[in-house]
């Protein structure tokens, strides 16, 4: 067997920048690759990163792109191998192969390694050694490659061009390398990206289960198997390309379930001149009758007003800037966007635009931004939104609603409906009780008392609120509550506990329910999660905070069903993944994956803070979380910050506590 010599490689660099390339020409030419003159390959082995290829016997060809070669097709007989060389993701890399996909995670030197075979591979390279195509007689190959683009068009993972404009444009001379397989036991994608991704990633693709809907059957949804990432420590914040630093946005419906929204976002580039920026933004999505609703996305332009070139699709945006924008500057882009998406669940009157990227957004680590918010809607509709209240008024048809949040938040809200609602200021936080289609003075007083009950219990060891505006708006469901930044959505039968059998039956755990929205405003929006790996600092300590007033509540027996629920839920669940690696749990066959992410991230990140309660005690336990509140007010939190508190407030190290039972999967 031949390996392919330094002098049989080739550094595919890209062809100078044209001043005429933009981001949407540049997506458009790599939306239309073609092949070069074919050749042969045989027995060719090719490695990046930690990937391992052997293309043993086949037909290959350049990939063009307009003038550029981009990469190589090979349709013939070949072989991978990936490395995971990180302990921390072996469980829930051994998981998701096993339930979700026909591979296996196995052990090797190193790690674990994944293997497959395929008979169809697309290589796109920058900046980046791919093999060179020897001469020779071979089949005609271009109707495989036409198949080939076809099927991974469906991937709902990445847009495939974006990362490699950014480069181009960026003028980055950082490796890139995406290789697409099929024709083996799963179709699979590898990834290294260091620069939107900052990370090297191996999925699959797979079909959702059950769906009527049309494109969701035709897409392809990822499972990701690993991500290991490129410059960072999984226990470091990883640094933001840029922030979003503020939002100014004016919502105005146009009837029905239409509207118009004007957004102006101050961004700031980190780390280095930046060109090109990707935000996430939803496309489109479908309501209960399947019926898909739209957000197009129609101009965006710079503080001038001058149009900027713009690709939006499958849930993604990318921006490019006549010139690169400096370090740490902050500059405006505004963005025009309509559509039919006030969806109206159920034909209810009410909407609601949640923590969904419904206008452009970074990653979370990007989402760092004050808001200041204009609502129109069509009376009677009310609407709602974070922060103090500038004006509440009426313009013709419409009632208007104008807010401030003048702190960094992430998760901007907006909803509107037929509601009434009560408000009450004392000492200095006005908590606002909105109750839907019809005045509901009994709830409106109970669940402002109740509120402002829960918040000066957690005064003390958390801290003043951190908002001086709460709203709590009624939903017209059953079961769930969620709170984006001062405000609380929560179901039906808080407001009416005893109106029928589902109300009293879902209304059991409402003072629970409550405590735990409440306590969201300290975890997760004074104190933030940047990354997916750390949302247990919004959700486990936001859980054990609610069992305190559980405890006040029904007692200690109270609180001690919910920390024996905990204690069952995490032992089912804990072999699957740690709770760092919980939401990569995926499996769109298995209902289970869900259960035990969310039994991880609640459930056992939970009982892991109350046996480390137990070990250090109330006294050293309280001052943790308010020292660890006070620290990290208004910015990005980790794990990792939590163990050098803990040592100072306990002269003991905790850095081994948090490895085995927060990035590892044993039980406390």
């Amino acid at each position: 067997m031949k390996t392919l010599s330094a002098a049989l490689l080739v550094l595919l660099l890209s062809f100078p920048l044209c001043a005429s390339e933009t981001v949407a020409s540049l997506v458009e030419i790599y939306d239309q690759p073609r092949l070069g003159a074919a050749g042969r390959m045989q027995n060719v082995q090719w490695s990046h990163g930690h990937l391992k290829v052997n293309l043993a016997d086949g037909s290959a060809a350049p990939v063009l792109a307009g003038d550029e070669t981009i990469g190589i097709y090979f349709k013939g007989k070949g072989t991978y191998e990936y490395l995971s060389a990180d302990p921390t993701e072996a469980s829930v890399l051994q998981t998701n192969a096993r339930k979700a996909t026909g591979l296996k995670a196995e052990k090797a030197d190193g790690g674990l390694v994944v293997r497959d075979s395929f008979d169809s591979l697309l290589l796109w390279t920058r900046n980046a050694v791919a093999p060179v195509i020897a001469p020779g007689e071979v089949s005609a190959i271009s109707g495989n490659f036409t198949s080939h683009r076809e099927l991974f068009a469906r991937d709902r993972h990445t847009v495939a061009p974006f990362v490699f404009v950014k480069a181009k444009l960026d003028g980055s001379d950082q490796p890139l390398v995406r290789a697409e397989f099929s024709g083996g036991k799963e179709t699979t994608v590898y990834l290294y990206d260091p620069i939107l991704a900052h990370a090297e990633k191996l999925y699959t693709l797979h079909k959702y289960r059950d769906t009527s809907i049309r494109e969701y059957r035709q897409a392809l949804w990822p499972v990701v198997l690993s991500e290991q990432l490129i410059g960072y420590d999984r226990r470091q914040f990883v640094d933001p390309d840029f922030l979003l630093f503020g939002l100014d946005y004016t919502l105005t419906e146009s009837g029905g379930n239409d509207a118009t929204l004007s957004v102006v976002e101050t961004i700031v580039p980190m780390g280095r001149p930046q060109r090109v920026y990707r935000f996430n933004q939803s496309s489109n999505f479908y309501d209960d009758n399947r019926k898909m609703r739209q957000f197009n996305v129609r101009k965006v332009t710079d503080a001038k007003g001058t149009p900027l070139s713009f690709v939006h699709r499958e849930g993604e945006l990318l921006v490019g800037l006549p010139a690169a924008a400096r370090v740490q500057e902050p500059f405006e882009l505004r963005f025009e966007i309509d559509g039919d998406f006030l969806y109206r669940p159920g034909g209810d009157s009410y909407w609601e635009l949640g923590v969904s990227s419904w206008f452009p957004q970074p990653d979370l680590n990007g989402q760092y931004y004050t808001v200041h918010s204009t609502i129109k809607v069509k009376k009677p509709f009310v609407a709602f939104a974070p922060g103090v209240t500038v004006r509440r008024a009426e313009e013709g048809d419409y009632n208007v609603v104008e807010n401030k949040v003048d702190k960094p938040v992430q998760f901007a809200v907006a909803l509107a409906g037929k509601y009434a609602f009560s408000e009450e200021t004392e000492d200095g936080l006005t908590i606002r009780i909105a109750t839907y289609a019809g005045r509901n003075e009994l709830a409106m007083k109970k669940l402002s008392s109740l509120a402002r009950k829960i918040i000066s219990y957690y005064e003390p060891f958390l801290g003043p609120f951190p908002f001086k505006e709460f709203n709590i708006i009624e939903i017209r469901e059953y079961g769930y509550g969620q709170a984006p930044p001062a405000t609380m959505f929560i179901t039906q039968e808080a407001f009416n506990p005893l109106k029928d059998t589902l109300n009293q039956i879902f209304s059991q755990g409402i003072n629970h329910r409550f405590a735990h929205e409440i306590a969201h405003q300290y975890w997760g929006h004074a104190v933030k999660m940047g990354s997916m790996e750390e949302q247990w600092i919004t959700e486990s300590f936001s859980e054990y905070c609610s069992s305190f007033v559980v405890g006040e509540i029904k007692g200690k027996n109270g609180r001690k069903a919910m920390m024996n629920t905990w204690r069952s839920n995490a032992k089912s669940a804990t072999g699957a993944a740690s709770i760092a690696m919980a939401n990569r749990l995926v499996d769109y066959n298995d209902d289970r994956a869900w259960f035990d992410r969310t039994h991880l991230i609640y459930d056992k990140g939970a009982y892991v803070l109350s046996k480390l309660h137990e070990e250090i005690g109330d006294q050293a336990f309280f001052s943790f979380l308010r020292n660890f509140q006070a620290m990290k007010e208004w910015r990005f939190a980790t794990t990792a910050e939590m163990a050098p508190l803990l040592q100072q407030i306990t002269k003991k190290d905790y850095a081994p506590f948090f490895e085995k039972h927060f990035w590892g999967t044993e039980m406390p």
